[in-house]
């Protein structure tokens, strides 16, 4: 072993492995690093699309409530105008009944 430190060619072949080594290393902290922020930016983009589809899914349910409430007032005018309609053609069949002159229907 003590040919590595002592030469010329040995100290080259250190750093050469050394360096080697080195390089080895940080490419497998850059894969796992990589693979946490892509993990990262995978569950952020996820949890992005959970809160636009929970807002879509609340914006409609809103929409949904105004207009159920909407019809329930029309549904709602549709029979008091219905009501007065029937209450004004029962009171034209009263006035045409006691306008007719002592039952003569011929």
């Amino acid at each position: 072993m003590s040919f590595l430190p002592t030469t010329i060619i040995g100290r080259a072949v250190a750093f050469v492995l050394a360096l080697l080594i080195a390089v080895a290393g940080f490419r497998l902290w850059l894969s796992l690093h990589d693979a946490s922020v892509l993990k990262g930016y995978v569950l952020l983009s996820e949890k992005s699309a959970a809160e636009a589809k929970a807002n879509e899914m609340e914006r409609q349910r809103n929409a949904a409530a105004q207009a159920l409430e909407d019809y329930r007032k029309r549904a709602l005018a549709d029979a008091l105008i219905q009501q007065q309609i029937e209450a004004k053609q029962e009171q034209a069949i009263k006035d045409d009944n006691q306008n007719l002159d002592d039952g003569d229907y011929r």
